[in-house]
């Protein structure tokens, strides 16, 4: 489960957020300092290929006004991926540079680099802790040359283990292409869907797949398959698979051709491994498409009490030009126990996003409100979100950039 847990945050209000220029700066004429805030948020810029670069911003208010790039925030170097452990975000770069950043908050609320390091491409990550984190790299053509890290982010020690992981496949001519990931005891369920070539062609979409290894020491121990459903996940999503409260696992297969599946050869469903097993559960099948009224997951996330924050797509019988599209979702919650879906109202039809996905696009205060990025024609916001009355807010507007990478609180 990659739900980030925060304090409460400042009750420090405004009616627009300013912020500094990316020079080292760190104090303005006034005395007042720069880039300041509970709040960190990834974005990129407006632009193309190499114009298009991420900024790191620091908010204390994510309810009302504008957020602007011109000027602001803490530069990266080009396209990174994101992934934040108690006090600590580590950014990535994916580029040939291969190298991570860790941040934390000064006493200034401050983004101030903690320890760099070098690492790979991983864009598949699961904090262990609030420490440790265990990252995947996964080249385009699939696993059999993916490679694990386990890192400890607070001192930058990387340990590699290449862990028999071309197997999953057992040996069908194509290759798995790992989603998500989370731990239970002393075992590491990963789940896959399966790729023939780097592009995402498959023969095989009608089973849902999860491998498992040992952990820590990451040794491949086998595959559970499912034919209820089809794969779990898609390319870069992450928050597909999650331990509830009681230890039970979930699985989301999305099932969709909008979200990347070559096919789309089984319904959007939900999968359960009950605590102390190791297989799917032939008594628990949540049939999200039958539900919804024939509509498909496009990406989830856990949230607590047994409850997920998905986006849902709001059209039925994709076409082939829809591939990759993640449009027209309509943010809902779902209970898996309960096998409910509740739409919520207040936030509008939106475009669900490859880049950037769930988890990092929203952050879950201790009291359950939901801070989450909605992108329309209309521009791009954050929108609070009540979980419980299945409502939603727009809150600050986010202007000068194309996408939001991550949203964290870094404050303990």
């Amino acid at each position: 489960m990659l739900k980030q847990t925060l304090k409460t945050m400042c009750a420090i209000a405004a009616a627009s957020v300013v912020f500094t220029s990316c020079d080292k700066k760190t104090q303005e004429d006034d005395g007042t300092l720069s880039n300041q805030g509970d709040y960190s948020i990834a974005l990129t810029s407006n632009g193309d290929g190499e114009v298009a670069t991420d900024y790191i911003v620091n908010t204390y208010n994510l309810k009302e006004g504008a957020i602007s790039l011109v000027g602001n925030g803490v530069e990266q170097s080009g396209y990174h991926f994101y992934n934040q452990s108690g006090k600590y975000l580590t950014t990535v770069t994916y580029t040939d540079a291969n190298v991570a950043s860790v941040y934390k908050l000064n006493a200034n609320d401050q983004l101030e680099e903690h320890v760099q390091f070098a690492l790979g491409k991983p864009h598949l990550f699961y904090s262990v802790d609030d420490e440790n984190v265990i990252a995947m790299n996964i080249p385009r053509g699939g696993s059999e040359n993916a490679t694990f890290y386990q890192i400890n982010v607070a001192t930058g020690v990387v340990q590699q283990k290449a862990a028999s992981i071309y197997e999953p496949t057992q040996n069908n001519g194509e290759q798995a292409y790992f989603s998500a990931m989370v731990r239970r005891g002393d075992k590491l369920y990963v789940p896959f869907f399966q790729i023939a070539d780097n592009t995402f062609a498959s023969n095989h979409t009608d089973s849902a797949y999860v491998a498992i290894y040992s952990y820590p020491a990451l040794e491949y121990q086998g595959v559970i398959r499912d034919e209820r459903t089809g794969p779990i996940g898609a390319y870069a999503a992450q928050g597909h698979i999650f331990t509830t409260e009681n230890n039970d696992i979930y699985t989301v297969s999305p099932c969709a051709i909008a979200t990347g599946a070559p096919q789309e050869t089984r319904p959007s469903g939900i999968l359960r491994i009950k605590s102390g097993e190791d297989t799917f559960d032939p008594a628990y099948f949540f049939d999200v498409e039958a539900a919804t009224g024939g509509y498909k997951v496009n990406n989830a996330a856990y949230i607590g009490n047994n409850k997920v924050l998905a986006s849902i797509f709001s059209f039925q019988n994709a076409s082939p030009e829809d591939k990759w599209s993640r449009r027209d979702c309509k943010l809902a919650i779902i209970d898996v126990v309960a096998k409910t879906v509740n739409y919520v109202s207040g936030v509008p039809v939106h475009y669900g996003g490859p880049d950037g996905m769930f988890p990092n696009q929203f952050i879950q205060e201790p009291n359950g409100m939901i801070y989450i990025k909605i992108t329309n024609e209309e521009g791009m916001f954050i929108y609070e979100v009540d979980p419980n009355s299945y409502t939603g807010t727009k809150g600050v507007q986010l202007n000068d950039s194309k996408t939001v990478r991550g949203i964290f609180n870094l404050k303990q």
